[in-house]
């Protein structure tokens, strides 16, 4: 009878982590985050226009490589009178940080050469780093340029969205971040700035899973920073279940609970049946 209620209870324990853990990752206010670092080599470094710009990028994301999109009339010839000019703009003095159909390749190290991609992880929303957001990994103590380079990052993973309703955000870079929801652009801060709050928000949502895109670069001295978070309530975030990182030892913390609460129960159980 021992060996049956010890058997028993191993049993349930093991089927509360298969249940309750995707509840947990769930829950979780996560995404996963690329890193990568721009050589100071690079072209476009210290070269772009000043101001913030909110027509840099196109309202989808490109077909070859999922990258956003140059709002030029070059790659968007239907955007007379709201594309964006100038000489200085990601591309104009090379190539290299361009695709063939205007992609800006700050975040692709296969395209561009001065690009080094350094980590996969996790990063828990609501993301405020105002500044020192220097490489390597966003934490480097030696500035952006010089042999430092430049940071930039991709976050990306899935909003869950519970009922009927328009999403929305605060992003606030130094210098551009880009998102999209459902490939759709949902927030353009382009251009070389400071670190602003932008508001911005998506269009009526019905309740389901949309994947999330948040594209960052820093390509100017001297400094560097990225806020970004969720504002409508109930809306949460997943990291990709294949993604680099691990999950936040918050959820670790939760499930532990769950389970050290259920065993309780079932000792409880037990003992008055034994």
């Amino acid at each position: 009878m021992k060996f049956f209620t010890c058997t028993g209870r191993l049993a349930i324990v093991l089927l509360a982590v298969l249940v309750l853990s995707p509840f947990a990752v769930a829950h979780a206010q996560t995404l996963d985050i690329n890193y990568y670092t721009i050589s100071s080599s690079d072209p476009d470094a210290n070269h772009l226009s000043g101001g913030t710009f909110t027509n840099e990028v196109q309202s989808s994301l490109g077909s070859i490589d999922g990258l956003p999109v140059l709002n030029t009339s070059t790659y968007n010839p239907g955007c007379v009178g709201g594309c964006i000019s100038g000489e200085d703009l990601p591309g104009y003095e090379t190539s290299t940080s361009l695709l063939s159909d205007g992609e800006i390749t700050y975040w692709d190290p296969a395209a561009n050469p001065y690009v080094t991609e350094t980590l996969t992880s996790t990063i828990t929303l609501p993301v405020s780093i105002p500044a020192n957001f220097f490489p390597p990994n966003g934490t480097g103590t030696s500035g952006d340029g010089g042999t430092a380079g430049y940071q930039a990052a991709e976050l990306y993973g899935t909003l869950v969205v519970p009922t009927t309703e328009s999403v929305s955000f605060t992003i606030a870079s130094d210098d551009m971040a880009f998102a999209y929801v459902n490939g759709a652009i949902v927030c353009d801060d382009g251009g070389v700035h400071g670190i602003t709050p932008v508001g911005c928000s998506t269009d009526i949502l019905s309740p389901g899973d949309y994947p999330v895109d948040l594209f960052f670069v820093d390509i100017n001295q001297v400094q560097a920073g990225l806020e970004f978070a969720i504002n409508t309530t109930n809306v949460t975030t997943t990291a990709p279940p294949t993604g680099g990182a691990t999950p936040e030892p918050g959820t670790f913390t939760l499930l532990g609970s769950g389970l050290l609460g259920l065993v309780g129960v079932v000792r409880r159980r037990f003992t008055r049946t034994a």
